[in-house]
């Protein structure tokens, strides 16, 4: 394959603490506003598509945007723009204050955040993953298209640095940015495919080679699968897998929005054992894995936040106004929704002290899977979800990985899951969101003793 032409570089922030701060000044004290709040964001990112093992697409984006929110006789209303010159941001405050005098007023809203200090900055910024170029990128991918051989290879490669910034005529003043890499690689081999991904802040980090290996392997231990019976089994879930799951978990129960309306599991389970005692739960963007910034949209610092610790349900993530109706302080997970609420973007599975190997060892006769696709919320305050095993799924007897087994559909609540657990891989992996580049979520390998697959397929 052709690695393509090359091209301007997807470049660092589009927005810096300069030209953020520069452009919210403006507006700060806009006549007729009795408080005014800007968040700022800048991304500049590029993404080589492949398929049928050969380059299909390349993009390259920039774009910086502003979203203004006026506060006048106790209403408020937000406009945007993408262009921070001082005209146009004027134009977007006009546009919200005018929106704001026809709003209603809202009584539960507690006002902008106070000043809260500058919050510290994560700042996880690699200038070569925010330079990288699409001949970068097109070289990644022949490494990973080469290393599937004769195989079918479909995937992408990205690299792109993004940038927040919060101010406030209250004293909010904040700035961060991060980098990230992101790339995966489905290989087909005829009667059976494999899945391999990585990301990381670093370009340098991503062995793209390694992925397309990881993916063939995969596919070619897949041949010959047969039928098994749906049922209940001890399962070994690769950390692909686990963050399927615990992305579902976090965004439908760790925010106190859905606590206060009593849709998520702590409604009813706080201070209850939920998991196992090897299972810790936080959202913590200071963790060296975690990819994100250190503050929410609202300029408050961000918390590290245990939601379960040692097995036991503790709080969840807050904003200003959740914090409030709980009577308690913000940890600093404002989504920028009222709609939604807090979320908890930087989610971490605490690592146990087994490799892979150890905890497929220790199965007499389970399942290892490698990753699950189409997965759905059935009852949130039951963690309840279902959706197919994919990519991947292996009988495990006496210790070893065993011949592959066609994909089986799963009914499970996370919960139950988590409560079975037997063992925690001691590897971390760091995953993008499914769509976009904001958070992460990183999680080990698991054993649990008890996952429950309702139906099987012939595939």
């Amino acid at each position: 394959m052709t690695t393509g032409a090359g091209g301007p570089a997807s470049g660092a922030p589009p927005v810096t603490e300069t030209s953020a701060r520069a452009a919210a000044h403006a507006i700060l004290d806009y006549p007729g506003a009795d408080a005014v709040e800007v968040v700022v964001t800048g991304s500049g990112s590029g993404i080589t598509r492949f398929a049928n093992s050969q380059i299909i697409q390349n993009v390259v984006r920039s774009d910086s945007r502003a979203y203004v929110r006026v506060v006048t006789k106790g209403r408020r209303a937000t406009s945007s723009t993408n262009q921070l010159d001082s005209d146009h941001m004027k134009s977007a405050a006009a546009r919200a204050l005018e929106a704001a005098l026809s709003s209603p007023i809202d009584p539960e809203w507690p006002g902008l955040p106070g000043a809260v200090g500058r919050p510290a900055a994560v700042m996880r910024l690699d200038e070569k993953t925010a330079a990288a170029t699409p001949a970068l990128r097109a070289r990644a991918v022949k490494d990973m298209v080469e290393a599937t051989g004769k195989a079918k290879a479909a995937g992408f490669f990205e690299t792109g640095a993004h940038a927040y910034a919060v101010f406030s005529s209250s004293g909010i003043d904040c700035y961060d940015a991060y980098s990230r890499c992101i790339a995966n690689c489905l290989c087909d081999a005829g009667e059976s495919t494999g899945w391999a991904d990585d990301s990381s802040v670093a370009v340098a980090d991503v062995d793209a080679g390694a992925i397309g290996l990881r993916a063939l392997l995969k596919a070619e231990a897949g041949r010959s699968a047969t039928a098994l019976s749906p049922g209940s089994y001890e399962v070994v879930l690769e950390p692909r897998a686990v963050w399927d799951l615990l992305d579902l978990l976090a965004y439908s129960g760790f925010g106190a929005k859905q606590v206060i309306e009593g849709e998520s599991f702590l409604a009813a389970h706080a201070g209850q054992r939920v998991a196992a005692e090897t299972v810790t739960l936080t959202d913590d963007v200071w963790h060296p894995s975690s990819v994100g910034i250190g503050f929410d949209f609202e300029g408050v610092p961000k918390q590290r936040v245990a939601v379960i610790d040692a097995g036991v349900a503790r709080g969840p993530v807050t904003d200003t106004r959740t914090a409030h109706a709980l009577e308690t302080d913000s940890t600093g997970h404002a989504s920028g929704s009222d709609e939604y609420g807090p979320y908890a973007s930087n989610v971490v599975l605490e690592p146990g002290d087994q490799s892979l190997g150890d905890l497929v060892g220790e199965v007499e006769d389970g399942l290892l899977v490698t990753r699950f696709h189409y997965v759905n919320i059935l009852d949130r305050r039951k963690t309840l979800l279902t959706g197919m095993t994919k990519d991947g799924t292996f009988r495990i007897q006496g210790g070893e990985i065993g011949p592959a087994v066609h994909n089986l559909r799963f009914t499970q609540s996370v919960l139950d899951t988590l409560a079975s657990v037997t063992g925690i891989g001691r590897d971390l992996v760091s995953f993008a969101p499914e769509f976009g580049t904001f958070g992460s979520t990183v999680a080990p390998a698991l054993r649990t003793s008890d996952f429950r697959f309702t139906s099987s397929t012939d595939h």
